[in-house]
C-alpha cells in the first residue's frame, strides 16, 4: 500500500514532528532518497541542500541519505534500495516540468503502485495533489510550463503549502478556475496519506477549501 507525507514546508524546528513520523515509517537498514531538484541550480548549490538534509534527518537517527540530482533514465527498479523518497522543496513549475521531461513522474507513480514511501516538503507535496497553480501564490513560472496537473495522489485535492491568513481569496480564485478543492497547509502541519486516507498530522490543523467555503481539520483526524 502507498504511504505519503507531505509537509507544509517551513525549517526543521516547525516540521519536526512530521518529520518524526515520516522517520518511524523507515527501514533503518536502507539509505533514504533524496532529490533537489526543485532548487533552482546555480543559485542554490546542491551541496548546500544535502548539508541541509542531513542536518533534519541525521539528528532523527537516519545515518545514510543519498542525494540524485540527475533523474534521467531512472526507473522504479531502481527504487526499491531505498527506505522512500524524499522530493523537497523550492519553485514547484520547475520541478514539475523536470519530473515529466525526465519521465520520473511516471517512475514515482510505478514506485508507489508497488507499495513506495515518498515525502514531499513544500514543493515537492504540492506536484503529489491534483494540480500545481496553488503555487502560483509563491512561486514564479519562470521555465514557462504550460503544464500543471499534478500527479494526483489525493483524488481530486489541490494542496496548498505555506498556508497564511489573508490567503483565502487566492483559494476561492484557484477553486472558481479549475472546479477543485484544496488542501491548506501551513509551515507546521503536514498530511500522512496510507492508501487513499489522508490524516492531519503535524502541530497545526489543515484548512479545507471547496467551493461551499472552507473547514478547519484537526491534528489526526481524516479529510474526507
Amino acid at each position: 500500500m502507498r504511504t505519503i507525507v507531505i509537509s507544509g514546508g517551513g525549517n526543521e524546528k516547525q516540521t519536526e514532528a512530521i518529520d518524526r513520523h515520516f522517520v518511524s515509517l523507515l527501514n533503518p537498514a536502507k539509505p533514504l532518497l533524496y532529490i533537489p531538484v526543485a532548487m533552482e541550480a546555480p543559485q542554490v548549490s546542491y551541496k548546500a541542500c544535502y548539508e541541509w538534509i542531513t542536518g533534519v534527518f541525521c539528528p532523527l537517527g537516519v545515518e545514510h541519505i543519498v542525494m540524485w540530482t540527475d533523474l534521467e533514465g531512472k526507473s522504479a527498479a531502481d527504487l526499491t534500495c531505498f527506505s522512500a523518497v524524499y522530493i523537497g522543496g523550492g519553485n514547484t513549475f520547475h520541478l514539475l516540468k523536470i519530473l515529466n521531461d525526465t519521465h520520473f513522474s511516471k517512475v514515482i507513480r510505478d514506485y508507489l503502485e508497488v507499495g513506495g514511501t515518498v515525502y514531499g516538503g513544500s514543493a515537492g507535496g504540492i506536484i503529489l495533489g491534483s494540480h500545481i497553480m496553488t503555487c502560483a501564490i509563491n512561486d514564479e513560472n519562470k521555465v514557462q510550463s504550460e503544464g500543471y496537473e499534478g500527479l494526483g495522489f489525493l483524488g481530486r485535492f489541490a494542496i496548498l503549502c505555506h498556508y497564511e491568513k489573508g490567503q483565502d481569496l487566492f483559494i476561492q480564485s484557484f477553486i472558481q478556475e479549475f472546479q477543485l478543492p484544496v488542501i491548506a497547509l501551513s509551515e507546521e502541519t503536514g498530511l500522512f496519506i496510507r492508501g487513499c486516507d489522508i490524516k492531519v498530522i503535524g502541530n497545526k490543523s489543515a484548512i479545507v477549501f471547496d467551493d461551499k467555503g472552507s473547514c478547519e481539520v484537526n491534528i489526526g483526524t481524516l479529510i474526507e
